[in-house]
């Protein structure tokens, strides 16, 4: 498979092989009505707003070869409509494009809709820790469907559709108005499993079921865009599965995170440390979707022809939608795409700084204390322990009304494997997991008043504890216990 370093490839090459991606497996024309293509390509986004998806976002704003007329908000995906506005709103206005029409759609799905977890969706509705001021939005809030067709109609070129949700909007949109489909280029979708595992895990269902959560959230939509004349490409967990977020993603992102795309993705890693977790097998799902419309190279793409089965699964059948679909991906390609990707453009509006520097020192025995909370936000965690023993540091907030002497109970009966209480919450780790008795620098992000810092010793899930102290975030200089 070729592999792409960069995706600064010149426009008319870009623009022929998105083109050829959508053509048939003769390699005949695509299917593409409206005027020729412009230098850019039109792309409207249909997004949930998930940490996903906002990177892939700030990716398509920042690249050179597109054009993004539209973003759309999927009310039946992650983020509710209130909070999906007020993301939308800050979004563009944080990485300079505050002329770009917005609106979101119904939140609730058709009759064999599956919501996402409420967990979920309350992190997404609490933006994942994005300190977003009060803000007016433009206007009358706009009806996602609205907002599709208006883009279509004034595009220079037939718009290409990029999805990175439940496609509840563009069953709207083709519904309200049967002559949209014959306007779009494409749609292009990080949708669907074809022979990878699934990634739905509730009730009864597991990997073994071949359901990715955008079909399943909605099927009856995924069935209607599928039954248009519209050419899809999907980006399926059979291509996604092949790049996990890197762990180290946010060490890259801290050396250079001037641009604002970088700096955005930067914060909302520092905030929400758990994207970088391999176990948690966290994708660069929507990151991938958006790399791949304009370098297409990125991934190896097949012809399949598809029907959708009543809960959103993709089942091979020659009576079905013919689509193309990428069928695997170049792991260090894409990772340097979206580096590059991301570290395009000016600065954003608000640039992100870490609020504070805590330092951890351990000796075995006591777990020392002492730096400064300035501000709420991110945090930086500098921790040594002792050499030829791996150890290390974390900082919890601990919601009201819990207190340090109920961490201090806690902590000789927990049980590493089990969930933490719901009223402590994990910020930055540091861990010297081969003992080098060296520093190690973690970031990570305090959002509560009260915060408590614990050492520890040994290798997870084998560690024993050993509590530092409690310290009011935002309190400044933290002195010795």
């Amino acid at each position: 498979m070729p592999g792409h370093a960069s995706v600064r490839v010149a426009l008319s090459a870009s623009l022929a092989i998105l083109l050829a991606a959508c053509s048939g497996a003769d390699g005949s024309p695509p299917v593409v009505t409206g005027e020729p293509p412009t230098d850019r390509v039109p792309i409207v986004i249909d997004a949930d707003f998930d940490l996903s998806d906002i990177a892939a976002i700030a990716l398509l704003l920042r690249d050179p070869a597109a054009d993004v007329r539209a973003i759309t908000i999927a009310g039946t995906g992650l983020v509710h409509c209130q909070t999906g506005r007020l993301m939308a709103r800050y979004l563009l206005d944080e990485l300079g494009s505050p002329d770009i029409p917005f609106g979101c759609g119904r939140q609730s799905g058709g009759t064999d809709a599956h919501p996402f977890p409420d967990a979920w969706r309350a992190a997404a509705d609490a933006a994942y820790g994005l300190d977003i001021p009060p803000q007016a939005e433009s206007g009358v809030p706009r009806d996602a469907v609205e907002v599709i067709r208006d883009a279509i109609d004034d595009s220079p070129s037939a718009p290409t559709i990029v999805t990175l949700g439940p496609l509840t909007n563009l069953e709207d949109a083709f519904t309200a108005d049967e002559t949209l489909a014959d306007r779009v280029a494409a749609i292009h979708a990080m949708l669907g499993t074809i022979d990878a595992p699934g990634n739905v895990f509730v009730d009864d269902l597991d990997g073994d079921d071949p359901l990715e959560w955008n079909a399943y959230a909605d099927p009856s939509a995924v069935t209607a865009v599928f039954g248009s004349s519209v050419p899809i490409s999907i980006v399926p967990l059979d291509a996604t599965d092949d790049v996990p977020v890197p762990p180290d993603l946010d060490d890259e992102l801290e050396k250079d995170h001037q641009a604002g795309g970088a700096d955005l993705v930067y914060e909302l890693l520092v905030r929400n440390p758990d994207r970088l977790r391999p176990e948690l097998g966290q994708q660069l799902w929507d990151e991938l979707a958006a790399l791949s419309v304009t370098d297409p190279d990125l991934v190896d793409w097949e012809d399949a022809t598809v029907t959708v089965g009543p809960d959103g699964r993709l089942v091979a059948d020659e009576a079905g939608k013919s689509i193309r679909f990428a069928s695997s991906a170049d792991r260090a390609a894409v990772e340097a795409a979206l580096l590059d990707g991301l570290r395009r453009g000016q600065p954003r509006q608000t640039p992100f700084a870490v609020g504070g520097s805590i330092f951890v020192t351990f000796d075995g025995t006591s777990c020392s204390v002492t730096g400064a909370s300035d501000q709420r936000g991110g945090q930086e965690l500098r921790y040594e322990g002792p050499a030829g023993t791996p150890s290390g540091a974390a900082i919890f907030g601990i919601r009201p009304p819990h207190g340090w002497d109920e961490v201090l109970a806690l902590l000789p009966t927990y049980q590493i494997e089990a969930p933490p209480p719901e009223w402590l919450v994990e910020g930055p780790i540091a861990q010297d997991s081969l003992g080098l008795g060296e520093a190690v620098i973690a970031t990570g992000s305090l959002d509560e008043d009260l915060a408590g810092v614990v050492c520890f010793t040994g290798t997870w899930p084998d560690v024993a504890f050993t509590p530092g102290r409690a310290f009011a975030v935002g309190g400044g200089v933290i002195g010795p216990a």
